[in-house]
C-alpha cells in the first residue's frame, strides 16, 4: 500500500477529531479575502472526501465566520467502491471508470457512483470485500480504495 498525500488544513474545531471524514464542499462566500484562504481551504479539492489524521494543537480564529479552527492534516479519505471484477486485484493503482449505467434504484448504485470520486480519478485498491450482484449483468467487486490526488 502507497503512502497517502498529506495536506495540512483547517477544520472547524467541532469537527476537527481524528478519524473524522468529511466532503469538502468549496469555500464559502467570505472565504478567498481571508489571511488563511490558501492553507485553509485553498490546498483542497471541492467535492472530495478527506479523512483527519492527525489534529494539531494550534487553533486559529476565523474571523470570516466568527469560529474557531484546527490545524489538521487530512489524506484523500478510503471508500467503498463498485469495480469491474477484473480490476479488482489488491495493491492495483486503477483508473476509475464509472459504469454507464442508469438504473438508480440498484442495490449498487451508491459503490457505482461513490460521491467524492470522478471518472479518471486515479485510485489504489486497498481491500477486496465481496462480490457483487450487478442489475446490468456485469461482474463486479466491492473494493476499498484510495483516490491518489494530483500532485
Amino acid at each position: 500500500m502507497r503512502q497517502a498525500k498529506l495536506t495540512v488544513t483547517l477544520v472547524s474545531s467541532g469537527q476537527a477529531h481524528l478519524g473524522s471524514v468529511f466532503i469538502h464542499r468549496g469555500p464559502g462566500s467570505k472565504c478567498e479575502s481571508c489571511e488563511y484562504f490558501h492553507v485553509c481551504i485553498g490546498n483542497l479539492e471541492p467535492g472530495r472526501v478527506y479523512r483527519i489524521v492527525k489534529v494539531r494543537k494550534k487553533t486559529l480564529p476565523c474571523r470570516q465566520y466568527e469560529s474557531q479552527m484546527r490545524v489538521a492534516e487530512v489524506v484523500a479519505a478510503e471508500l467503498p467502491v463498485a469495480v469491474p471484477a477484473k480490476q479488482a486485484i489488491e495493491g492495483a493503482m486503477i483508473t476509475l471508470s464509472l459504469p454507464k449505467c442508469g438504473d438508480e434504484t440498484c442495490e449498487n448504485h451508491e459503490l457505482c457512483f461513490p460521491m467524492g470520486l470522478e471518472n479518471g480519478d486515479r485510485c489504489e485498491i486497498l481491500e477486496i470485500t465481496q462480490s457483487l450482484r450487478c442489475s446490468e449483468g456485469s461482474l463486479l467487486k466491492r473494493v476499498v480504495l484510495r483516490r491518489s490526488p494530483v500532485s
